[in-house]
């Protein structure tokens, strides 16, 4: 309903053009997210549930994605017990210096990923956060005060129902897991010399040098990336330094050689091209490149 400038109330339609079903396993990963993320914060659980609902790439760097959503979920915590204190209203010194605090904490795992892009949207997902983002516009421009996150808080109490079936055994499983009494705690407690073994016949096989442990460097890969332009720039001046020397000595002792004018104009065209990347790539790529790391709190070495 929205007041028309008359006094008169005016009933408003709003057609979003499209709908989907949600089937068992996507109402089940919902609700596991919501749990996840208003009650427990817990950002591997969050993770787990993303994954189960399509939405996380399976294989993506969980470390760096579990690190910035522990960071958003923190965030989002502090501001539902700060009350109206929303980042949408500090002003834009303070944004900045929050922005730069966060990219100095989380730089390196910005970068991982942006490089990764472990995110995906499946088209139903698609259009339920469109749908989500359509009506919290619709709210905003109506109402400023509008929140969707805060009008929905009494009903987040529902999801206690939709985990486990009913809120006592929801209510069970999370005093069984703080004190430890799941049983899938009795079974780590039974199976824990088993694992020990395990463990001691990895670190043997690592000091006798059968296993060899990967790990993933994000400063390397940045220097790598950098290198390639600066090889790939350096390449460039080195094929121009040589069709402009082919050039020149066509020039200068082949004139009496056939062909030796349209070859000649080749090797210099070919000269001006590849000399005009090197400062392209000197100037324009490589001065991007260190510019976007240096937006995330990483400067360039």
């Amino acid at each position: 309903v929205e007041k028309r400038s008359n006094g008169e109330a005016g009933l408003i339609f709003y057609d979003f053009g499209m709908m989907d079903e949600f089937g068992p396993v996507e109402r089940k990963g919902l609700v596991d997210f919501f749990f996840a993320l208003y009650y427990d914060a817990d950002a591997k659980d969050t993770c787990d549930a993303l994954e189960r609902l399509g939405m996380l790439r399976k294989g993506a760097d969980r470390m760096s994605v579990e690190k910035v959503g522990q960071d958003f979920i923190d965030r989002f915590q502090d501001t539902l017990k700060s009350g109206n204190q929303w980042e949408a209203d500090l002003s834009p010194e303070e944004k900045k210096k929050l922005n730069r605090q966060r990219r100095r904490e989380l730089g390196e795992d910005f970068l991982s990923l942006n490089a990764d892009s472990p995110f995906i949207f499946p088209p139903t997902w698609t259009f339920v956060l469109k749908a989500f983002f359509t009506l919290d516009g619709i709210g905003k421009t109506l109402d400023p005060k509008y929140d969707l996150t805060r009008l929905t808080q009494p009903y987040l109490k529902e999801l206690l129902d939709l985990k486990d079936g009913n809120a006592f055994q929801t209510t069970l499983t999370r005093v069984l897991k703080r004190v430890g009494w799941r049983p899938v705690d009795f079974d780590m407690a039974i199976t824990q010399p088993r694992r020990v073994a395990k463990i001691e016949s990895i670190v043997t096989r690592l000091d006798k040098g059968e296993l060899k442990p990967r790990v993933r460097a994000a400063e390397v890969e940045r220097m790598i990336e950098r290198n390639k332009l600066v090889q790939s720039n350096i390449f460039s001046a080195v094929l121009s330094c040589l069709f402009l020397n082919s050039a020149v000595t066509i020039t200068t002792l082949g004139t009496n050689m056939v062909g030796a004018k349209p070859l000649t104009k080749s090797f210099f065209a070919a000269a001006v091209m590849f000399g005009l990347r090197v400062p392209y790539g000197f100037f324009v790529k490589l001065r991007k490149l260190d510019e976007y790391n240096e937006r995330f709190g990483v400067a360039a070495k």
